[in-house]
């Protein structure tokens, strides 16, 4: 059928012939991180569908003119505290980049080969297992002295260790500056290479439940002197420090009333320089991340509010600041150049652009690149922020109403609804265009993106409300939230689906083995088994289940009881499954046990496991069929697969 040529047509939601294809979705799937300015060129770090999921690093220029900077078999990625970020770093046009494939450091020069600086790593086999033994880094910063890093040692003969180091460029010879604690993060650099802040934290907490800040003197040694922690009365989680040209550290601290707010430290006293009930700071699951950047003798800043992402400027002698009026719905990304800041934007209705605020009277705004939407304004649901009463507290999403400028719906037809699930489970859905949502909704189907209790976005009080509860919360408001759409008149109660991936595949599975309402769900590398996690899982998340269940071995009976295998005989909506062969963060017997459970009790049920794949699709072969055969499961289910 050809769109463009027909007039309307009426059909049931759900079987809408929509513009955007699978194919489409894997080709829009590239993921900007990271990004970094130095000079006048943009840097950023991208992962590529189309070339079997790797990492490239590339640079723009002023007048958007992209070049890839890595070679085609090179992998930009690191695995420092396993969901990595961070990995790359630029200094005057010279590229430190991590390699995924032996996660050694690599210096390029510019219109030179990548050449190997650090030794890496090196994959052992031992009693039939394989693990990487060396040292990776992440979260590079530059100095005179040479890298100041986050590192990370494997070794079969003791435990993980995580540490501040300092690289030689030169040699890659490694230093160790800062040890002790189970992790670090953020490393900060002042301008005139004599300071660094970092972040650090133990062992059972989270870089969103608490976390240290501290600082120290660079000596010319390459060491640290005058080490001192910032002054924390509160349990706090630290964000993003920074310093500015006048060398006053700056940061993102929740400490006042429970919101990521942005301090500085100064007379050895910590300021709220901008108090509001907003978020600046986004959850450490990966590094790399920035909400803020300087601007002169400004500060532009995003915050979070209700689920969109705005942008602002500060003045940080007065305190006063005020919006930049943009269309924006996610900011991310803010770097300085110094009279100018760059930040990536997503609209409404356009995809990311890159953007330049500059540091002249009026603030002017120039768009450096940005990708073309290939969508009509007309076929385009824009997401609306809904608030909804589950059990003692209120819960969040966002809906996005099924949109297409040639369909219709028979008279008194409701739509179906896919509840969708972030991972984290402490992420966030955030508002903008996102084609995902659109494939969806032109297709005829409602969307609700559930930001449930224990989301950010919404304070540190609204983060704590997953302790303890996970697979109970999260259930319920993902449950909560599709009924008040059916309450609204706005959906089928009958055509209810759920899907999410990691922690949102746990929760849909959560979902389909502890309720009824939905008649269907997709679990995307999802936890079949929490109590596997107290054995199986990596050091990061290594306590992270004592505070979203209980204590292990203590509380053994509540992990059982949480976990959907063990309710495996309740579940009898239709389930499918989706699995990365070498996902080390959720393994893929996850999968395959609740698979072979619902086989044997004749529940539908199917089973896709993609070689090659890890925590998260990234070859677009994968990311279309999995999306297709999704689709086609729930016409299925409905009966819409013929109509």
């Amino acid at each position: 059928m050809n769109i463009a040529s027909q007039q309307h047509v009426v059909a049931h939601y759900g079987t809408w012939e929509s513009p955007i294809s699978a194919e489409k979705i894997a080709e829009g799937a590239t993921t900007i991180l990271n990004m970094l300015v130095d000079g006048g060129l943009t840097y950023w770090c991208e992962m590529r569908p189309t070339n079997k999921g790797r990492y490239t690093i590339v640079s723009c220029d002023s007048k958007g003119l992209v070049q890839d900077i890595t070679p085609a078999d090179f992998n930009a990625r690191t695995f420092v505290h396993e969901y990595g970020g961070g990995a790359f770093t630029v200094d005057s046009g010279v590229v430190y980049v991590s390699n995924a494939q032996d996660h050694a450091i690599y210096v390029i020069h510019p219109g030179l080969p990548p050449k190997k600086l650090t030794e890496g790593q090196q994959k052992i086999t031992h009693n039939g297992s394989s693990f990487w033994s060396g040292t990776r880094f992440a979260d590079m910063q530059s100095t005179p002295l040479g890298l100041v890093a986050v590192g990370e040692e494997h070794s079969m003969e003791k435990p993980v260790e995580n540490f501040l180091a300092l690289i030689d460029t030169s040699t890659g010879e490694c230093k160790k500056l800062a040890t002790g604690y189970d992790f670090y993060s953020s490393p900060a650099v002042s301008v005139d290479g004599k300071n660094v802040a970092w972040i650090c934290w133990n062992h059972p907490e989270m870089p969103w439940t608490t976390t240290e800040l501290w600082t120290a003197e660079l000596t010319p040694q390459g060491t640290l002197k005058n080490q001192q922690r910032i002054p924390s009365d509160v349990p706090e989680a630290f964000f993003q420090p920074q310093w500015s040209k006048e060398g006053i550290l700056y940061f993102v601290t929740d400490r006042d009333k429970g919101w990521w707010n942005l301090h500085r430290y100064i007379d050895g006293c910590v300021e709220n320089v901008c108090p509001m009930e907003a978020e600046m700071a986004e959850p450490l699951w990966s590094f790399g991340r920035s909400t803020y950047a300087f601007l002169g003798s400004k500060i532009v800043f995003a915050y979070n509010h209700q689920g969109r992402w705005q942008l602002a400027i500060l003045n940080p002698e007065t305190k006063e600041w005020r919006p930049c009026n943009r269309n924006s719905q996610f900011i991310q990304q803010l770097r300085s150049g110094g009279n100018f800041v760059r930040f990536l934007e997503l609209p409404a209705n356009q995809n990311e652009a890159l953007v330049q605020l500059d540091d002249t009277p009026g603030y002017p705004i120039h768009i450096l690149r940005r990708a073309p939407v290939s969508l009509d304004e007309g076929d385009i649901s824009a997401s609306q922020h809904i608030a909804f009463p589950s059990g003692s507290h209120t819960a969040y999403g966002l809906y996005y109403p099924p949109k297409n400028k040639n369909y219709s719906a028979p008279a008194g037809e409701k739509p179906p609804l896919v509840v969708m699930i972030h991972g984290g489970p402490t992420g966030q859905s955030a508002a903008g265009f996102r084609l995902k949502h659109q494939y969806w909704t032109t297709r005829g189907f409602a969307v609700l993106d559930v930001n449930y209790g224990g989301s950010t976005g919404y304070g540190r009080e609204y983060r704590k409300l997953l302790d303890k509860a996970w697979g109970v919360i999260d259930v319920d408001d993902c449950e909560n939230g599709a009924l008040f759409l059916v309450k609204q008149g706005l959906v089928d109660p009958n055509k209810l689906v759920i899907r999410g991936g990691s922690a949102g595949g746990y929760t849909t599975l959560a979902a389909l083995a502890f309720r009824k309402t939905f008649k269907a769900g997709a679990s995307y590398y999802g936890v079949a088994d929490i109590t596997a996690l107290a054995y199986d899982t990596h050091k990061f998340e290594k306590l992270y289940m004592d505070q979203l269940v209980g204590k292990y071995p203590e509380e053994k009976a509540i992990w059982e009881a949480r976990s959907p295998i063990s309710s495996v005989d309740t579940i009898n909506a239709p389930l499918i499954i989706f699995q990365g062969e070498n996902d080390l963060i959720v393994p893929k017997n996850q999968s395959i046990m609740i698979y072979e459970a619902l086989q044997k009790r004749g529940i539908k049920s199917e089973l896709h496991i993609y070689p090659g794949e890890e925590h998260g699709f990234r070859q677009s072969q994968n990311i279309i069929h999995s999306l297709k055969r999704e689709t086609e499961f729930y016409l299925e289910q409905f009966g819409l697969n013929n109509s």
